[in-house]
């Protein structure tokens, strides 16, 4: 049975994201320090290291962190029966955008955007509840169809494609209003 957090620990731990997140996405990731952070959350040096280990720690439980605050809403709304599927997918993808993809940039690039066994399996959530919904939304397809056409739609919010578009000229703004649109002629066949 795993231990219960403390209050203070668990107060600490939500300081320093907290701080982390502000200071990263002001300054960038290369810029701030553990002591930037450890500063701007009122806590010691040591209880951020006791409580991240390193740098990478520190970054890769901010990223978890996001996801976390997002995900559970999301796949409810993706899963809601009472919606069109393909509003549920744009939705989805939306937020996904929104919430993690563009908070996450600056993480991702000082994570080294591996792929750790638990986000994989996020991953894998994430795909297959596309799939099923992509599926209700274009029953002319086959399931393999779905799974990659759900494959190809996460791909297009990856932080790495993100940052290609965005370093060729684009806008945040227009890369994600052409990967909602290329999504709704996915799904529909209109723009």
């Amino acid at each position: 049975m795993a231990r219960q957090e403390r209050a203070d620990a668990a107060r600490n731990r939500r300081a320093i994201l907290l701080a982390a997140q502000r200071l990263i996405g002001e300054r960038g990731v290369e810029q701030v320090s553990m002591s930037d952070i450890a500063a701007e959350a009122g806590v010691g040096k040591g209880t951020l290291f006791r409580r991240f280990g390193d740098r990478q720690g520190l970054i890769t439980a901010l990223f978890e962190q996001l996801t976390e605050d997002w995900e559970p809403n999301a796949l409810e709304r993706l899963g809601d029966p009472g919606t069109e599927p393909a509003v549920r997918v744009i939705d989805f993808l939306a937020g996904l955008f929104d919430r993690i993809t563009v908070p996450g940039r600056p993480l991702l690039r000082g994570m080294g955007d591996h792929a750790t066994p638990e986000r994989l399996e996020r991953y894998r959530g994430w795909h297959m509840g596309l799939a099923d919904v992509i599926a209700q939304a274009r029953p002319d397809l086959p399931r393999k169809e779905a799974e990659f056409m759900a494959h190809a739609l996460l791909a297009t919010l990856r932080a790495d494609f993100v940052d290609l578009l965005t370093g060729g000229g684009m806008t945040v703004e227009d890369v994600r209003e052409r990967i909602l649109a290329f999504a709704r002629i996915a799904l529909t066949g209109r723009p």
